[in-house]
């Protein structure tokens, strides 16, 4: 898909979706790119995994999930207890502004392509440490 290597020591990346056929494509595409996938159907279950998990280096989450929090507010709160942790926010409905990202996150709208996603993914991974 792309040249490009990610920076990050441990490449290993909790996908957050309550979509499970979304999910499961971002999976298979993060491991095919040699990423080890954790996955997550709501930001409740991504704060567990992340709790147990300390090798988790990045989130890929969409906003509009069901549960006590969305995509967004799981980003603040992520990136307020752990800044080194990449976080990149997709959806298809919902676009924030730039300037309404909490700091150190990225956007990237559905339907994305796979190599944008990587690349961005990449980026934000390097910019996080």
């Amino acid at each position: 898909m792309t040249d490009a290597k990610p920076c990050a020591k441990q490449k290993v990346v909790l996908v957050v979706d309550d979509d499970s056929t979304a999910r499961w494509i971002l999976a298979e595409i993060l491991a095919g790119e040699g990423y080890v996938v954790v996955e997550a159907s709501n930001a409740d279950d991504a704060l567990v995994c992340l709790g147990a998990r300390a090798d988790i280096r990045a989130v890929v989450t969409d906003i509009e999930m069901p549960g006590s929090m969305d995509g967004l507010e799981m980003a603040e709160l992520i990136r307020g207890q752990s800044p080194t942790i990449a976080v990149l926010l997709t959806s298809g409905r919902r676009y924030p502004a730039t300037d309404a990202l909490p700091p150190g996150t990225k956007f990237i709208q559905k339907p994305w392509a796979a190599d944008d996603l990587i690349r961005l993914l990449e980026t934000v991974l390097c910019c996080s440490y």
